[in-house]
């Protein structure tokens, strides 16, 4: 990890626990162990910093959802519905993307960050919601459209099932970073209820 990147790193490490407001860039340079003067040899200011950050992680959720939901759980749905729908198959593909959500370092700071900045910036508001919820929300409305057209999943109002799919999940971002055991067991659970209740049989 070169200079740039564990300024970025540490930022969020410290905007995540404290908010932006409350650090300085002294801190910063003193969590990634260089003088406060040498981090402006490779961000303007604080507020760049910031920047970055939202740029990056961003971009980051962006190429798991891409590649990871768009372009398996899609095609997988579309090329083969009742293989998707086998337990292996839907277990690993739910659980992944919640786990990523849920338990990815970079993924829990920046929601933290973006948690604690939504109150003090719109823009940042606007980010989380379009990351946390309506991106996440969108995804999952088309997949049960897409299920329901093809007669896998008994039809509903899409938006209102992916909703309760999606909202235990949307809880636990509010806990600490200790998912337990229980709670993921729980996960599962909820994902095996989901599918009992609305995949057709047979």
């Amino acid at each position: 990890m070169n200079t740039r990147d564990k300024i970025i790193y540490e930022a969020l490490n410290l905007f995540s626990t404290k908010g932006f407001d409350a650090i300085s860039v002294r801190d910063i340079a003193k969590a990634v162990g260089i003088k406060a003067s040498s981090l402006y040899n490779h961000f303007k200011n604080k507020q760049d910093i910031l920047d970055t950050i939202i740029s990056k992680y961003s971009a980051y959720i962006s190429n798991f959802f891409d590649h990871m939901i768009y372009n398996c759980c899609i095609n997988e749905i579309v090329i083969n519905k009742i293989k998707y729908f086998s337990e292996e198959y839907f277990f690993k593909d739910c659980i992944e993307i919640f786990m990523f959500y849920l338990k990815d370092e970079y993924v829990v700071k920046f929601r933290k960050l973006l948690i604690i900045e939504q109150f003090n910036n719109s823009e940042i508001a606007n980010i989380y919601n379009k990351i946390f919820v309506e991106d996440i929300l969108n995804f999952h409305t088309k997949i049960f459209e897409l299920l329901m057209n093809e007669n896998v999943v008994i039809k509903k109002d899409p938006y209102i099932l992916a909703l309760q799919f999606y909202s235990p999940a949307f809880l636990l971002f509010y806990k600490d970073d200790n998912i337990t055991d229980k709670e993921l067991t729980s996960l599962k659970n909820h994902i095996a209820e989901f599918k009992d209740t609305y995949v057709l049989k047979g």
